[in-house]
């Protein structure tokens, strides 16, 4: 009979949603197991809002003493705001005869290395060195009860991906009301300051809690408006307009 083989590092994936923090403070508490780590994506371009709440999360990760390990990408705000790079970020798009396109998500692929080049560091294995067989990071995530129907996230063969609040049968009602408990907000925003893929209701909690960014982004969206270097090799023609909402119009009006 074969049995699993146990991983090598516990990691906690604080991926913004309001499980993760409330793994990491049932963890800190011991009312779960310790974590190893907790591991933070980090585009470089979160809100100041959102940073501020990650270092309360920090503070508590150290009062724990749970290492806090970054998994930071490349700068996004300055590749978006250089006219000669190309822009990561899925910015919608417009031709000059009215058909709309989307760009790639670069900037999820980038964030999707940095967390599994990371968790290779924390496995002993940083790059060129391959992961042995047998060596596994388990990486809890936040989602909650009412998520146990879907599919696991697929990450490197050296990711084992896990939901401990399935396990104990939480859901994301149960983490808001924990939360709120010890007083920090459930509305954890992992987006970029400029994320085309924030919904309406995330615009207008972006502007209502942080003018100072929501302005940034509206600043952004002027200056991506006109080309970018990787329109042509997504057979854009000349004139592509670029948008962050969907509505491909100069600035938000529908939120």
């Amino acid at each position: 009979m074969t049995h699993p083989t146990p991983p090598r590092q516990r990691l906690l994936l604080l991926d913004g949603s309001p499980g993760a923090t409330t793994l990491l403070l049932l963890a800190a508490h011991g009312a779960l197991p310790a974590f190893d780590a907790v591991l933070v994506p980090d585009t470089r371009w979160y809100p100041p809002r959102t940073y501020r709440y990650l270092e309360r999360l920090h503070h508590i990760a150290a009062e724990a003493a749970k290492p806090w390990h970054w998994a930071k990408t490349s700068d996004t705000a300055q590749e978006c705001l250089n006219s000669h790079r190309s822009c990561p970020l899925p910015l919608f798009t417009l031709t000059p005869d009215g058909i709309p396109g989307r760009l790639p998500q670069v900037c999820a692929r980038r964030q999707g290395i940095s967390l599994a080049d990371t968790t290779r560091r924390l496995l002993g294995c940083p790059r060129p060195t391959s992961v042995p067989e047998g060596v596994v990071a388990e990486c809890a995530t936040g989602e909650a009860l009412e998520h146990a129907h879907h599919p696991l996230a697929i990450g490197p063969r050296y990711v084992r991906f896990h939901r401990p609040l399935v396990d104990i049968g939480w859901t994301s009602t149960d983490c808001a009301a924990f939360l709120a408990h010890y007083e920090l907000p459930a509305d954890l925003d992992l987006a970029c300051t400029a994320c085309p893929m924030r919904s309406n209701r995330s615009w207008r909690h972006l502007r209502a809690t942080d003018p100072a960014a929501f302005a940034d982004a509206v600043a952004v969206d002027t200056l991506i408006r006109h080309g970018h270097p990787e329109a042509a090799s997504h057979g854009m023609p000349p004139g592509t307009t670029f948008f962050l909402h969907p509505d491909r119009i100069p600035w938000i009006r529908s939120t």
